[in-house]
C-alpha cells in the first residue's frame, strides 16, 4: 500500500496526498504546458504509446 494510505481505508473513498509546492513552472509557462507543477508535466509522445 503507498505510504500516503492511511492505514484503516474505507471503501469507496478518495485518498488522495496532498501536492507538494515545488519545482513550480512561471504563470506564462504553466498556461501553456497545462500544469504549474513540473513533477506532473508529462508531454504526450507518439512513440511512447
Amino acid at each position: 500500500m503507498p505510504m500516503y494510505m492511511p492505514k484503516d481505508v474505507k471503501l469507496a473513498r478518495a485518498y488522495v496526498p496532498d501536492q507538494p509546492y515545488e519545482r513550480l513552472f512561471p504563470l506564462n509557462e504553466a498556461l501553456m504546458k497545462g500544469t504549474l507543477f513540473a513533477n506532473l508535466y508529462q508531454p504526450y509522445n507518439r512513440e511512447n504509446q
